[in-house]
């Protein structure tokens, strides 16, 4: 199969990172500062090069919604997936991550008991924090957590994820630009006679760096349910996994960017629509609802989710549209076999935003426009000191990620009328 130069050089350095990667592992420890500087900026190489290879046939059906830095998502491990590829361990990763070996004692039972155990991997080194430790998740468990954290999660199923191998990688993203100055992402064009010359333009192209967060996740339990949880290991999986889903979700909404993922409702692309005057507090209208449609980046529009807290129900349940004379009214939220459509999008209802009457207490968002970063390698241990005089045990999970708007700010339209976006929230009503 014919293969350009640039894909020719994606597998070369793809297959030059593995090589490096599997000598680490198979010594039994962490990548050296010069070999993820190097992996770094590889991956940073990889991401450019597979924005420039030759585009091939692809139907309508398969492309929609696909931001262009994930047109070879499918490519390998390396690659940016897409709102609709899969985000699986392996899919992240590759099948290379490492196993538990032992078929008579469980990975959770060996750190548990304390006890010395030759399957386990002693990660003591970190990029930042030496003291971190604890023990590396094998691949098979780790890829078990993050399949159930990703069945109770809203974002991530949603949007791009980038695999990382490394603390940072940077992935390069157009701005915005402003449609009345005939930019469109960075991309001008004019038409031009034959022999004209071309007007020059400068589109400006930027890089996004993602550098992973620490996510730490704590489980308190007395040292007689640590030896005897029903369920053994599925148990503690699962509970790490909807943990895990949670806090990520709730960063991915509105962490802050200061040692944590760059929320929705704090990234500088975000519209804020300001309710009705007169509006009373802890009320939502139809006029808010439509007021935040327009203001949704129309191609977006298609990928777009209400995202509602909880709170909200009983205003969205009962709010309604009259029609004609008669007095009779249309409700605005409908349900069709268990789920709900707002204005003919989908709702999704959460505790993880903001409560009725605050802002994004509403939110209509295109998650597609949002990136994530996920960190190879969980890592759990336990420690008997903190419970002593008790009997208890606190175990920790570690994970990290990072995640940001592919947006970084809005985007005016072309008669300069207003500005759009695929992230739109309802703002607080005092």
């Amino acid at each position: 199969m014919y293969q350009s130069t640039e894909e020719k050089e994606i597998s070369q350095l793809s297959q030059k990172i593995t090589e490096i990667e599997l000598l680490a592992r198979n010594a039994g420890r962490e990548l050296s500062p010069d070999e993820r500087k190097w992996i770094a900026e590889a991956q940073g190489a990889i991401s450019a090069l597979e924005m420039s290879v030759p585009e091939k046939p692809r139907t309508l059906q398969n492309d929609f919604g696909r931001h262009p830095a994930a047109r070879r998502a499918g490519s390998g491990p390396l690659a940016l997936k897409g709102p609709r590829d899969p985000k699986d361990y392996k899919a992240l990763f590759g099948p290379k991550a490492s196993e538990w070996k032992d078929k008579d004692t469980s990975f959770f039972s060996a750190v548990l008991s304390g006890r010395h155990h030759p399957g386990l991997i002693k990660n003591s080194m970190s990029e930042t924090v030496p003291s971190d430790g604890g023990f590396l998740v094998p691949g098979e468990i780790s890829a078990q957590i993050h399949a159930v954290a990703l069945e109770n999660e809203l974002v991530m199923p949603r949007c791009f994820v980038q695999g990382m191998i490394s603390n940072e990688i940077r992935i390069p993203a157009m701005e915005i630009g402003d449609h009345g100055t005939n930019l469109f992402g960075g991309f001008t064009a004019s038409y031009t006679d034959e022999l004209g010359t071309i007007n020059e333009a400068n589109p400006k192209s930027r890089g996004m760096t993602l550098n992973a967060k620490k996510l730490t996740g704590l489980i308190r339990m007395s040292n007689e349910l640590a030896q005897d949880i029903p369920g053994g290991s599925d148990q503690i999986i699962n509970l790490c996994a909807k943990g895990l889903g949670f806090y990520r979700d709730r960063a991915f909404l509105k962490g802050t960017g200061a040692g944590q993922p760059l929320g929705i409702l704090n990234s500088p692309c975000l519209i804020e629509v300001d309710p009705e005057d007169g509006q009373d507090g802890g009320t939502i209208v139809y006029e808010n609802l439509t007021a935040m449609m327009a203001r949704m980046f129309a191609g977006s529009f298609q990928n777009s989710v209400w995202v509602c807290h909880q709170s909200t129900i009983p205003q969205l349940l009962t709010l309604s549209v009259a029609v004609a004379l008669g007095g009779e009214h249309i409700p605005v939220m409908r349900e069709s076999n268990g789920a709900f459509t707002m204005l003919t999008r989908p709702v999704i209802f959460t505790e993880k935003t903001e409560t009725l009457g605050s802002k994004g207490d509403v939110m209509l968002a295109d998650f597609s426009q949002y990136v994530v970063g996920l960190r190879q390698g969980m890592r759990f241990d336990t420690s008997i000191h903190v419970g002593f005089t008790t009997d208890e045990l606190l175990a920790r999970l570690i994970e990290r990620h990072d995640g940001q708007p592919l947006w970084s700010t809005a985007l005016t339209l072309a008669d300069g009328s207003t500005t759009v976006s695929p992230f739109v929230v309802l703002g607080a009503r005092s």
